[in-house]
C-alpha cells in the first residue's frame, strides 16, 4: 500500500500537471481566439477598401453622365452658349479641363498595410482570400495606369494649359463661354467628348468586376453586410462625447489657407456660420473678403448633432477695404468688382435646396473639449465624411444671429 507521503506527492504532482495543462490550454485558446479576430478585422478592413474603390468608380460613372448631358446641351445650342446657365457652361469645361493633375485617385494606404504588415500574413491564412485581394489591387494598379495615360480617360485639356489661360486672359478670370465655344472645334477634344459614353461603360465595368471581388471574398471569410458595417462605424468612432453646455460658442474650420468656417453655436439652440472666402488676384494687393451667412436650429441627442438650416435667412457680405492697387489698375480692379454679383450669389444661396434640409453629424471630442469632429455619414454603407473643429477662443468675427 501507498504510504501517506506518496499519495500527497502524487496528488501535488497531479495538480501541477493538470495546472500546467489548463494553462497552456487557455493560452492556446485565447491565441486561436485572437488569430480569429485580427483574421476578420484584417479581411474587414481590405473588404472596405474594395467597397471604397467601388462607390468611386460608380460616381465618377455619375459624373461623367452629368457632364456629358451638359456639354450635349452646348453643342446642341453653340449659337445660344451666351445665355446659356453658368453651371451647366462649369459642368462641361469639367469635363474637358483636368483641374487636378497631382492627384491620385485611389488612396493605397491599406494596401501596403495589407502587404507588409508580417502579422497580417501569419495571421491570414486562407489563401483563396489572399488572391482574390491581390488580383483587385492588380487591377486596381492598371485601371489607375489607364486613367493616367489612355487618352479615352486623359483630360484634353491640361491643368499647364488651363492655368495659360487662365494667365492670358482678362483679369485672369477665365472666360468659360469663349474657352468653350473655341475647344469644340478642336478635334482631339471632339474625340475625347465622344468616347464619353464609353467611359462610363468602363467605370460602370470596373465597379462590377470588383463588387464580385467583395462579394466572394466576404462569402469566404462569412462576413455579413451588418457585421462589416459595424466594424467601419467602429473603426471611424474617436474621442469623447461632448456635451450641449461644451458645444456652445463658436468653433473654427479652415479648408485652406483662403477659406474659413466659423461655426457659432447659440443659446435657445440657434446656429450661424460664416464661410469666409479670401480673394487674391495680382492686380490688388492683400485680398477681396466674400462671406457667406447662414443660420438655423441646431439640438444634441446623445452625441448626435442635428442642424436645421433657414436658407431664406442667408447673406451674402463683400468687403474690398483691405485692398489697393496702382492707380493704372484702377479700372481693372473696379471691373473686376462690379462683375461680383453679390445679389445673385445670395438669391441662389437662398434657393439651395441643400441648405434646406436636416444635417446630422456624430460628434465626438477630444480631452481637453477644444477641437472636435464632425462626422458625416450620407450613404448607405456608412461611407464619411468628417470635419475638424477647433475652439475660438476670442471673438473673430462679428457673427448675426440667423434664425
Amino acid at each position: 500500500m501507498m504510504n501517506s507521503w506518496g499519495k500527497g506527492f502524487l496528488t501535488s504532482l497531479m495538480g501541477t500537471t493538470i495546472s500546467i495543462l489548463l494553462t497552456f490550454g487557455t493560452s492556446a485558446l485565447v491565441d486561436s481566439k485572437q488569430k480569429a479576430d485580427t483574421q476578420r478585422q484584417t479581411a474587414m478592413m481590405v473588404i472596405h477598401d474594395i467597397d471604397v474603390c467601388i462607390d468611386q468608380m460608380e460616381e465618377m460613372a455619375k459624373d461623367e453622365e452629368k457632364r456629358n448631358n451638359a456639354i450635349q446641351y452646348v453643342l446642341a445650342h453653340l449659337d445660344q452658349t451666351a445665355s446659356l446657365p453658368e453651371d451647366t457652361i462649369e459642368l462641361a469645361l469639367e469635363m474637358l479641363i483636368d483641374y487636378n493633375p497631382a492627384n491620385n485617385i485611389f488612396d493605397d494606404a491599406k494596401e501596403n498595410i495589407f502587404k507588409s504588415s508580417q502579422d497580417i500574413w501569419s495571421n491570414l491564412d486562407n489563401m483563396a482570400f489572399i488572391d482574390n485581394m491581390e488580383n483587385f489591387y492588380d487591377q486596381r494598379r492598371e485601371v489607375s495606369g489607364n486613367l493616367e495615360k489612355n487618352p479615352i480617360f486623359v483630360h484634353p485639356i491640361s491643368y499647364d494649359e488651363y492655368i495659360e489661360m487662365t494667365r492670358n486672359s482678362e483679369g485672369y478670370r477665365l472666360d468659360e463661354v469663349a474657352v468653350l465655344k473655341e475647344k469644340l472645334k478642336d478635334p482631339k477634344v471632339k474625340f475625347y467628348v465622344d468616347l464619353s459614353t464609353i467611359r462610363t461603360r468602363a467605370y460602370r465595368t470596373f465597379a462590377q468586376m470588383w463588387k464580385d471581388i467583395s462579394d466572394r471574398n466576404k462569402f469566404i471569410m462569412n462576413i455579413s453586410d451588418e457585421e462589416l458595417a459595424e466594424y467601419i462605424k467602429n473603426s471611424q468612432r474617436s474621442g469623447i462625447p461632448i456635451s450641449q453646455r461644451e458645444l456652445m460658442g463658436q468653433w473654427e474650420r479652415e479648408v485652406n489657407g483662403n477659406e474659413h468656417y466659423y461655426y457659432h453655436f447659440l443659446e435657445e439652440d440657434s446656429f450661424c456660420i460664416e464661410d469666409v472666402m479670401l480673394y487674391p488676384n495680382p492686380v490688388y494687393n492683400n485680398d477681396i473678403i466674400i462671406t457667406y451667412i447662414f443660420g438655423g436650429k441646431w439640438s444634441l441627442k446623445n452625441d448626435t448633432l442635428f442642424m436645421v438650416c433657414a436658407p431664406k435667412s442667408a447673406e451674402v457680405k463683400l468687403d474690398t477695404s483691405r485692398i489697393t492697387y496702382r492707380p493704372e489698375m484702377r479700372d481693372s480692379v473696379k471691373h473686376m468688382i462690379r462683375k461680383l454679383d453679390i445679389a445673385a450669389w445670395k438669391e441662389s444661396l437662398r434657393k439651395s435646396p441643400e441648405r434646406d434640409s436636416i444635417d446630422t453629424f456624430h460628434v465626438p471630442t477630444k480631452k481637453a473639449r477644444d477641437k472636435i469632429e464632425m462626422i458625416e455619414s450620407r450613404d448607405k454603407d456608412g461611407n464619411v465624411n468628417s470635419r475638424y473643429l477647433k475652439r475660438v477662443k476670442d471673438k473673430l468675427t462679428e457673427l448675426t444671429q440667423i434664425i
